[in-house]
């Protein structure tokens, strides 16, 4: 993805996230656009928001956690980074 899609889907998926605050979805792609724009900590914050009100979806766990692990590890933080790897 672009940074130019990027910041095309922010404006949109802040949008979202006002309307429809309980949907996991809204918070990870919040969190993955973030991880993108390398503001891991920002991007930390809405992924484990997105872990709060995911409820028997897996695969959308999986995905927050791989996000997770991504940007722990940019940020230098192994250990969550590996704990949040060992939940996939």
């Amino acid at each position: 993805m672009g940074t130019n899609n990027i910041s095309s889907l922010e404006p949109l998926n802040k949008e979202a996230l006002e309307n429809y605050p309980s949907q996991p979805y809204f918070y990870y792609v919040q969190g993955y656009l973030l991880n993108k724009k390398n503001k891991n900590k920002a991007a930390i914050d809405f992924l484990e928001t997105a872990l709060d009100y995911v409820f028997d979806d897996v695969q959308m766990q999986n995905k927050i956690y791989q996000q997770l692990v991504d940007a722990y590890t940019a940020l230098n933080n192994s250990s969550k980074a590996n704990m949040y790897l060992r939940m996939i």
